[in-house]
């Protein structure tokens, strides 16, 4: 079966040369910031930022969503180059099945998608559409309806303290987000 995002970043690591993409590999390994003990591939990183992007544009990507969305891609470690191809990856076919698609259902990666895509989504506020894209991932990621609530809440508070500059109160927010992934 196809999956629009998965094929395009495989195309994207089957065209680089061996050695640039080991040493991308190295540097996002070494060099991401996640929680302790989580850790994602070159290829999921990247799958995980056009998965966030589809999410966050359902309503359309705002300025402040594309920031959040490059921010993501800065902490997890992605070359410029990489997160252009993300930023010009189009959206026009994409479904949350994609996204969905992408990493194994009820696991922690399941959660890291969400979190992340509805918390850039919330970077502009919350919208309905968005929250009801949100909750309809959550779904499909097979996720308990009690923790798609609080990850979804997590985000729209994470969102509201980065519009307001707050950052003791995002660096907060962090702490109980990876907290919440540990009862995955």
């Amino acid at each position: 079966m196809t999956n629009l995002i998965s094929d395009s970043t495989r195309r994207l690591l089957d065209d680089m040369d061996p050695k640039v993409r080991a040493e991308i590999e190295r540097g996002v390994a070494e060099n991401s910031v996640r929680a302790p003990g989580f850790e994602l591939t070159l290829e999921e990183e990247i799958n995980l930022a056009k998965a966030v992007k589809a999410v966050a544009a359902v309503d359309g990507l705002s300025r402040e969503e594309m920031t959040g969305l490059k921010f993501l891609m800065i902490m997890s470690a992605l070359p410029y180059d990489i997160q252009q191809h993300v930023v010009e990856f189009e959206l026009d076919r994409v479904t949350l099945e994609d996204a969905s698609g992408l990493f194994p259902p009820g696991s922690q990666k399941a959660c890291y998608l969400l979190s992340g895509a509805t918390t850039v989504a919330a970077m502009d506020g919350l919208s309905a559409q968005e929250e009801a894209s949100a909750r309809e991932l959550g779904a499909q990621l097979e996720l308990a309806d009690k923790l798609v609530n609080v990850l979804i809440a997590e985000a729209r508070a994470t969102g509201m303290a980065m519009r307001k500059g707050d950052h003791e109160l995002v660096d907060e927010l962090k702490r109980l987000r990876a907290a919440l992934f540990g009862y995955v």
